[in-house]
C-alpha cells in the first residue's frame, strides 16, 4: 500500500494538502494518506481526516517536543513524505527527523519565496524534488541542479465558488479586489479607477469586500470622495451601490464568485492576481496612485495581452493539484500523454 504524509504550514498550505488529499484518493483509492498542520493541530482531524501530531500541548516549547516525538516515530515507515511550505528551518527539521529528503510543494504566488543563497543551500540539501507554480523560479532552480518541476497554477485549484450569479446583464464583469491590510489605500484606488473608467466600455463594476473591512469603512471613505451609498437591492449577494453621477460600483462579499466570474480583475494582492491568471481572466496590472493610468489600461488591448501571456507563462493554469497528485503517484510531471492516461484512470474508476 502507498502511504503518504502531507505537512502543511499554514492556512492556505492546509487546503492545498486538502486538495492534494482529495485528488490522490480520486485517482488511486488503495492509497493511504495522513496530513500534518504545522501551525494548526488538530485541524485535520476535526474534518474526519487520519492526522498526525493532531494533539501537541498548547505551550510553544512543549508543543514542538511532541511534534519532535512524532515525526521520529515515523522515521522507520516507508512513506513518502510532502512538505507544503517555504520554511527553510521546518524543512531541514522534518527532514533530519524523517532521515530522508522530502517533496517540497512551493506557491510562490501565495508566499514568495527569496532566492537567496541561503534558502538555495537548504533546498538542495534537503528537498528531494521541488513542485512549484512559477516557471522562472524552476528554471533558476534548474540551473543551479536543484530537481524542480512546474506544476501550472495552484492556487486556482483552490478556488470552489457556489452557484450565486451577479445580475450584470450583457456587461463584462470587472472585478476590484482590495487588500485588506491595505484597504483604506486599495479603495481608495478603486474609486478613482472607477471615476476615470473611459467613455464606451461597458462594464458592470464590482467591489469584492474581505471579511475584515467593515461596510461603514466603505462608506466613509466613499463620502470623502464625493461617493453616495445606497441599501441593496439584490438580497446578500450584493451589500450596496456606490453611486456618483452615472457610476455604479457594486459591493459584494462573494469573493470567489466574483472572481469566477470576472472578465477583468484589478487588484494589488499577489494571490488575488495568481489565481485569476489560473483562469483564465484578464488581470489589469495595477499601478498605485496611478488610477487614470490604470484605468486607460481597458482600451490598450494589445499591451493586456501581452501583460497576461507572460503571466501565463510565469504561473500557468489550473491543473496543478492533479499534477502534482498524478507525480506523487506515479512519477509523472511532464507527460504529453497525461491527459489520456488521467480518462483511462477514471474510466477504470
Amino acid at each position: 500500500m502507498r502511504c503518504y504524509l502531507l505537512m502543511a504550514d499554514g492556512e492556505w498550505e492546509e487546503r492545498i494538502a486538502l486538495e492534494l488529499r482529495r485528488k490522490m484518493k480520486e485517482l488511486y483509492g488503495k492509497s493511504k494518506v495522513f496530513l500534518l498542520s504545522f501551525r494548526h493541530p488538530g485541524v485535520f482531524a476535526e474534518k474526519g481526516f487520519a492526522e498526525v501530531s493532531r494533539d501537541r500541548p498548547t505551550q510553544p516549547l512543549k508543543a514542538w517536543y511532541r511534534l519532535c516525538q512524532d515525526l521520529l516515530k515515523r522515521r522507520n515507515l516507508r512513506e513518502r513524505r510532502i512538505f507544503i511550505g517555504g520554511n527553510p528551518w521546518l524543512l531541514a527539521l522534518v527532514t533530519l527527523l524523517g532521515g530522508r529528503r522530502v517533496t517540497v510543494v512551493l506557491s510562490m504566488g501565495l508566499r514568495p519565496f527569496s532566492v537567496s543563497p541561503f534558502r538555495l543551500f537548504f533546498l538542495r540539501r534537503f528537498a528531494r524534488t521541488v513542485l512549484a507554480d512559477d516557471a522562472t523560479f524552476v528554471q533558476l532552480l534548474r540551473l543551479k541542479n536543484i530537481p524542480a518541476y512546474f506544476v501550472g497554477n495552484i492556487l486556482a485549484d483552490l478556488l470552489h465558488p457556489h452557484d450565486t450569479s451577479f445580475l450584470h446583464g450583457k456587461k463584462a464583469i470587472c472585478a476590484l479586489f482590495p487588500r485588506e491590510d491595505h484597504c483604506v489605500e486599495d479603495l481608495g484606488f478603486f474609486l478613482d479607477f472607477v471615476e476615470h473608467a473611459p467613455d464606451g466600455t461597458s462594464l458592470y463594476f464590482l467591489l469584492a469586500l474581505p471579511q475584515g473591512v467593515s461596510l461603514e469603512t466603505v462608506q466613509r471613505i466613499a463620502s470623502e470622495k464625493n461617493w453616495v451609498f445606497l441599501e441593496s437591492l439584490e438580497g446578500e449577494v450584493i451589500e450596496g451601490y456606490l453611486v456618483r453621477e452615472r457610476v455604479y460600483l457594486n459591493l459584494t462579499r462573494f469573493l470567489p464568485e466574483a472572481l469566477d466570474q470576472a472578465t477583468y480583475v484589478v487588484s494589488a494582492d499577489q494571490r488575488i492576481l495568481v489565481q485569476a491568471v489560473g483562469l483564465g481572466k484578464t488581470v489589469i496590472p495595477v499601478q498605485m496612485g496611478k488610477a487614470e493610468e490604470t484605468a486607460a489600461l481597458l482600451l490598450h488591448s494589445v499591451s493586456l495581452f501581452e501583460y497576461n501571456q507572460s503571466m501565463s507563462a510565469r504561473f500557468g493554469r489550473k491543473g496543478a493539484i492533479e499534477r502534482i497528485a498524478v507525480f506523487l503517484l506515479w512519477g509523472v510531471v511532464e507527460d504529453p500523454a497525461l491527459p489520456h492516461r488521467l480518462r483511462t484512470i477514471h474510466k477504470r474508476g
